[in-house]
């Protein structure tokens, strides 16, 4: 049996709390959806590839960053410590990327799912199999050009 806990919500709010618990839970990335190529939907790999080499180093990192734990869920902090930004970084190159990402390449949505996980009071992100083996495969062409060029 399920274990329950009694937690006191504002009057006001149950609606909201019922709405939460209607969902579906927070499991892995698919729960978003991806296209038959295996992207999210309206992403592919040419505008993957566009977007990865049309970003800043610390976009790249972030995006290599989620890659790395795809399917998996991260956090910001983990992000932050695996790309070696600090988690204030992580925040400030997302806002600009978001609106990159609607403006430049017409999308309303990332390549990558994010959700906020309200009782832990974090962000979490997750990318496709399909997107991160992309993702990871470009970091690695970007990682060895930037060395041939020392």
């Amino acid at each position: 049996m399920t274990e329950m806990v009694n937690i006191p919500v504002p009057v006001d709010r149950v609606r909201e709390v019922y709405e939460l618990l209607a969902r579906d839970p927070a499991t892995s990335v698919s729960a978003y959806g991806v296209s038959d190529d295996g992207y999210p939907p309206g992403w592919s790999e040419a505008l993957i590839d566009r977007m990865f080499v049309e970003s800043s180093r610390s976009v790249r990192s972030i995006l290599t960053a989620i890659a790395q734990k795809s399917p998996a869920w991260v956090t910001t902090d983990g992000i932050a410590e695996a790309s070696g930004l600090t988690t204030r970084q992580v925040v400030a190159s997302l806002g600009p990327f978001k609106k990159r990402v609607r403006g430049r390449y017409g999308m309303n949505h990332w390549p990558f799912a994010s959700m906020q996980f309200v009782d832990a009071g974090i962000l979490k992100y997750s990318m496709s199999p399909i997107t991160a083996d992309r993702v990871l495969g470009l970091n690695l062409r970007f990682d060895q050009h930037e060395e041939g060029g020392r």
